[in-house]
């Protein structure tokens, strides 16, 4: 998949020491994927932990401090909070949502491995 190629480029780059700006896009990068994991675990049940194991992958593939991994927890698990108290089940509107949230994480992802580039 793109998106997680992107997102292990942004993640061995270690962005949250090289920039606060790449650690605040990592972060939100984090809470996107935390709301996608619910809602397609919701869902889309087949994809089982896909979501979670690409959060997983960033931050075991990352050289961070201990604040900035539970930064990046936090963020992933609030994500996450956020979609299980408005969705309880999946409806046209929430599994809507989870793409859209798919495809704001792919384009997250994409615009932290350009400002890495640059």
């Amino acid at each position: 998949m793109i998106a997680l190629s992107l997102m292990m480029t942004v993640a061995a780059a270690d962005p949250a020491r090289a920039n606060p700006i790449l650690e605040d896009g990592l972060s939100r990068l984090a809470g996107t994927l935390g709301a996608v994991h619910y809602l397609r675990t919701l869902c889309r049940p087949s994809e089982g932990q896909q979501w979670r194991n690409k959060m997983l992958d960033i931050l075991s593939s990352n050289d961070i401090d201990q604040a900035s991994r539970n930064a990046l927890i936090g963020a992933f698990n609030a994500g996450y909070s956020r979609q299980q108290s408005a969705h309880s089940r999946c409806t046209a509107a929430a599994a809507n949502l989870g793409n859209t949230y798919a495809r704001q994480g792919a384009q997250q992802a994409r615009q932290l491995a350009g400002r890495l580039g640059s």
